[in-house]
């Protein structure tokens, strides 16, 4: 019998669990490289079922657990917290940026003249 896609993705789960619990156990980061390479796949296959909502959430999952592992480190390790925001700001880790872009209001002022009541005719 042939397995459905998202029995697939709850056997890659777990492989994706057995790997956070590797590197966590060496005291690594587990990063997406990481990842692909413990689950056997080649660059382009990841990027295809990243593209399968059915994986893309399992995906999904691990790069919460990797911005949440940076984001430990980061309030916790001393000496930490710039590489860890480094790694942060790559969009496979989160996408973080340092600042918000600065924005500046406009305004549109509207003069109407010769309109309404007591207007010249």
């Amino acid at each position: 019998m042939r397995k459905s896609k998202a029995q697939k993705a709850a056997e890659m789960r777990v492989k994706i669990d057995e790997y956070f619990e590797l590197r966590a156990g060496e005291g690594r980061f587990p990063t997406e490289a990481g990842l692909i390479l413990a689950l056997d796949l080649s660059e382009e296959e990841y990027d295809k079922l990243y593209m399968d909502a059915v994986y893309k959430r399992e995906f999904d999952r691990a790069k919460l657990a990797r911005t949440d592992w940076l984001e430990n480190q980061m309030v916790t390790e001393s000496g930490r917290a710039t590489g860890c925001m480094n790694a942060l700001k790559q969009e496979k880790n989160g996408g973080y940026a340092d600042k918000t872009p600065a924005t500046r209001e406009q305004k549109l002022v509207i003069e109407l003249r010769g309109v309404g009541s007591g207007a010249a005719g």
